[in-house]
């Protein structure tokens, strides 16, 4: 519910106060977060409930899911892609990235990545509503190796743009120190996509090549703790998009502000409604000796 809310709030904000002509690459932070929305959605929410699925519902299901982490692991890249052609090529970074060539690339890996998926899905039977799954081992193998590949390049994309801006010779100290506050939030969701995506991914292919590793209980436990540390990170990424871009901030803040502001104002209508209701007490007793002689 968390992870809904404030992917929520990410796009309707990009999407009210966002100018995706001046900021082109807010349409990357826009087609990640959907994904994580949609993750929120058809996964965290509806999860308790997979085990009564009908059957014909798992294939849609299981596509929906696989496409948004897809997604938006493609989209990290795009991302770091992004900032290395600003970094290199700063005065003609806008000659280069435009709002229609990003939208031409949202499209194409929002299809490309459903392709993939639904070639998945037609080997795909599904047993006890939508939790027991059949499908060809090696054909699904590729999806674990696709998280692989897309979370180590957006790292090493990283890397290279830290370097790049690091050694740069060309920018003074406040310069520079004004790039890395731009690069922070790359470098953040970046950081947190491996740390919390790349264990799980990486224990899985383990796994499938590595039979004993499976038979024991260490082995899978561990597995489990990063899958849930995986699913948790999905919650956070909004929250980083928040805290680390100043105009998400900004609208959050003020968002909570007129909350909070309304909460009290409310809350002093009410007591004075209820200063209003308290009934009249005689301060001074109506008695023969309080009566004035005329």
């Amino acid at each position: 519910m968390v992870g809904t809310i404030f992917n929520s709030m990410v796009i309707w904000i990009a999407m009210r106060y966002i100018d995706t002509e001046d900021k082109p690459r807010q349409i990357i932070v826009i087609n990640m977060t959907m994904a994580d929305l949609l993750m929120c959605v058809f996964y965290m929410m509806t999860r308790p409930w997979v085990s009564s699925f009908p059957n014909f519902f798992c294939h849609p299901y299981y596509m929906t899911i696989w496409t948004c982490q897809l997604v938006s692991c493609l989209n990290l890249v795009w991302l770091n892609v992004d900032k290395l052609v600003y970094i290199q090529f700063p005065l003609h970074y806008y000659s280069i990235v435009s709002r229609v060539r990003m939208l031409r690339i949202s499209t194409a890996t929002w299809l490309a990545m459903f392709a993939i998926t639904v070639a998945l899905a037609l080997t795909m039977s599904a047993n006890d509503g939508c939790i027991r799954l059949q499908l060809n081992p090696y054909l699904y193998l590729s999806i674990p190796l696709l998280y692989v590949v897309m979370i180590v390049t957006s790292f090493t994309l990283s890397a290279i743009i830290y370097c790049i801006a690091q050694t740069s010779t060309k920018l003074e100290s406040r310069a520079r120190s004004k790039l890395f506050h731009r690069l922070f939030f790359l470098f953040s969701s970046t950081l947190w996509t491996f740390f919390t995506c790349l264990p799980y991914r990486f224990l899985y292919l383990m796994g499938f090549f590595c039979m004993t590793c499976v038979a024991d209980s260490r082995f899978r436990w561990v597995t489990d703790q990063f899958f849930r540390l995986l699913v948790v990170g999905i919650v956070i990424n909004p929250l980083i998009t928040i805290w680390t871009q100043r105009v998400y901030r900004v609208r959050v803040l003020r968002l909570f502000g007129k909350m909070q502001k309304k909460a009290s104002e409310s809350d002093m209508l009410t007591s004075v409604r209820r200063l209003s209701e308290k009934p009249f007490e005689e301060t001074v007793p109506l008695n023969t000796t309080n009566r004035v002689n005329i």
